[in-house]
């Protein structure tokens, strides 16, 4: 017998499980799916893929918005070791294995479940702006609408861009939300 089920915690465990990257919502899914399947609600707890969003602006200005996994070919399961739990789990496609010593899955400490949550709040949303430096824009709306300008810089974390336009004869930065400019043609 490779686990004791009298041995196990009764509120689980967080293990990781190494997955085919790019398949960790179908697996997510698929687990879930299994756990009822098999009668195994009180050994399979929890399923979770850590992912945060992030918003793309193109070159035209539009914003996309997307969920990136924040650990690529891994996700998070909470759950009860038996013999049972485990080989259902390891054999659900697209499952590579667990995490841990050889064929033993070790659980996911309480610091590290911690720390992971702690990233995961801090990257709630992260821009990704497909603008550089040097580029002219026109600015789409507010104060400054249809002005032509120059990126002088790139704030990803602010969703901010600042652009040099010219006010009244002279070059002046303005701090603009990166939605409100667009690349000039």
């Amino acid at each position: 017998m490779l686990f004791d089920s009298m041995n196990t915690a009764p509120k689980g465990e967080w293990y990781v499980i190494r997955v085919i990257s790019g398949t960790e919502e179908n697996v997510r899914s698929s687990l879930m799916q299994r756990r009822e399947a098999f009668n195994l609600e009180n050994h399979i707890l929890e399923v979770f893929v850590p992912t945060h969003d992030t918003i793309t602006v193109r070159a035209n200005g539009d914003k996309v918005k997307k969920q990136k996994n924040i650990f690529p070919g891994y996700i998070l399961v909470k759950m009860v070791v038996t013999n049972e739990s485990w080989y259902i789990v390891r054999n659900t496609p697209n499952v590579t294995g667990f995490l841990g010593a050889g064929t033993i899955p070790v659980p996911v400490s309480g610091t590290e479940l911690d720390q992971l949550k702690g990233s995961l709040s801090e990257k709630n949303t992260a821009f990704n702006i497909k603008l550089q430096i040097g580029e002219l824009v026109i600015i789409k709306s507010g104060a400054f609408e249809g002005s032509e300008g120059k990126i002088i810089e790139i704030n990803e974390e602010k969703g901010l861009v600042k652009v040099e336009i010219n006010i009244l004869g002279r070059d002046a930065p303005v701090e603009i939300d990166f939605m409100n400019v667009k690349l000039k043609k």
